[in-house]
């Protein structure tokens, strides 16, 4: 179980930090090319201008919205036919930068990156200038290039500065990783340790009753021509464990339908008094006959929207075990009533009560306070389960109290619906 578990979480946790690998060198790149392309998409609109100035009959720059100003950084080379330099006086001392940039037809109207001998970069355009247009560059190749070693520089500042941020991101999701696959598999591992348990106590549960049955059966195959008058007693207590198995494997089959989702709660509108009271009205008869105090009250008069299959059976439970957990003389109240957008039941008994540090646990499958009485009683443990899962499938809450001067109280809200 424990490799089990440790493998699973070693899978959720390479999942998880791939998963922010990703996520973070995605980002990264994408904040990275945009970063490049606004930077250089400013040197180009430069380029583009100047083009425009060059290629105009009258020159006369023209400069449109958000258009960002000539740059003093853009050089001319103009090419004469046979591809050689003829502005080079023009250029100076920078026409020792550029003298290894050559004329490259193919490269017409396209804006590319170069590099010259000292490593220094340069957005290019080469623009080719009609014949018919007048000015000192009229039917000459001209490359217009502008100097971005300081934008290169910036990229490459901004590059490390990225790739620092994101590698101490994605060092600190190892801890996030850890942490989240940790957190991931304890639902994991208390459902696999609830199913285990549910496992071993149904089997247990399940286990004892045929034990008996089978221990009583081989008993009567040992006195084949006794009469059945002579053995009523196995007779009666394997009927009887026979009855316990049979509710057994039906509240079991209840709980695995509603972890699995398949029980469907069916709605409609029901007049709660009546319902109630029919409901209740057979407990009265059976306390009167164990000589308990039965009392009802009952001021629930609207119409509710319940399951009323549902709702049966979990009064049905309370009611039950208000009945096998009091004694002779002692007092057993139902109320209804309603109290704001809510409607409350509540079952009340002056029996043996619940210990403080149980209330909680009672509604835990198969648990039982006093498993000796629970067996003379006929409980297996799983009837609370059940009504809890009727109150959160009605929306409800309940709620476990001391009664005075001794015994339990069951309280029940669910939210007031109106057909």
């Amino acid at each position: 179980m424990k490799l089990v578990n440790r493998r699973q979480q070693i899978k959720l946790f390479l999942m998880e930090l791939i998963s922010f690998a990703v996520i973070f060198l995605t980002l990264g790149t994408i904040v990275y090319l945009t970063f490049q392309h606004e930077i250089y998409r400013n040197v180009d609109q430069g380029l583009q201008m100047k083009r425009s100035q060059m290629l105009m009959t009258k020159v006369k720059a023209v400069r449109r919205k958000g258009t960002p100003p000539p740059d003093f950084r853009i050089n001319l080379l103009v090419y004469n036919k046979r591809g050689k330099v003829i502005n080079t006086s023009m250029l100076g001392d920078r026409y020792d930068l550029l003298a290894n940039v050559k004329l490259d037809p193919q490269q017409k109207n396209k804006i590319v990156t170069l590099t010259t001998e000292n490593q220094s970069k340069f957005r290019s355009l080469l623009v080719k200038v009609p014949a018919n247009q007048t000015g000192p560059y009229a039917g000459r190749y001209v490359q217009i290039m502008q100097n971005i070693d300081s934008e290169d520089q910036a990229i490459q500042s901004f590059r490390r500065i990225l790739v620092l941020t994101v590698v101490f991101f994605w060092a600190l999701s190892i801890l996030l990783s850890y942490f989240l696959s940790h957190m991931n598999m304890r639902p994991i591992v208390k459902s696999w340790q609830r199913q285990q348990d549910f496992v071993a106590n149904a089997a247990h549960e399940l286990r004892t009753p045929l034990t008996i049955i089978q221990s009583k059966i081989e008993l009567l195959l040992t006195k084949p021509h006794d009469k059945i008058i002579n053995q009523m007693e196995p007779i009666a207590l394997s009927l009887s464990e026979t009855r316990r198995l049979n509710q057994l494997t039906k509240e079991l089959l209840v709980l695995a339908r509603s972890d699995s989702n398949m029980t469907q709660v069916t709605y409609q509108p029901t007049k709660m008094a009546p319902f109630l009271k029919q409901v209740v009205a057979p407990y009265s008869e059976i306390a009167a006959s164990q000589k308990k105090q039965f009392r009802v009250q009952i001021t629930l008069q609207a119409t509710q929207l319940i399951d009323q299959k549902r709702i049966h059976q979990l009064l049905v439970i309370l009611l039950d075990n208000a009945l096998k957990y009091t004694q002779t003389g002692d007092q057993i109240q139902f109320k209804a009533w309603v109290h704001g957008n809510r409607w409350l039941l509540e079952v009340a008994d002056t029996g043996v009560g619940i210990a403080p540090k149980n209330r909680k646990a009672i509604f835990e499958r198969f648990y039982r306070e006093d498993k000796s009485r629970s067996r003379q009683t006929g409980g297996n443990g799983l009837g609370l389960a059940i009504a809890k899962w009727i109150i959160t499938s009605h929306k409800g809450t309940v709620k476990v109290l001391a009664n005075r001067p001794h015994g339990s109280r069951f309280i029940l809200s669910f939210p007031v619906r109106r057909h």
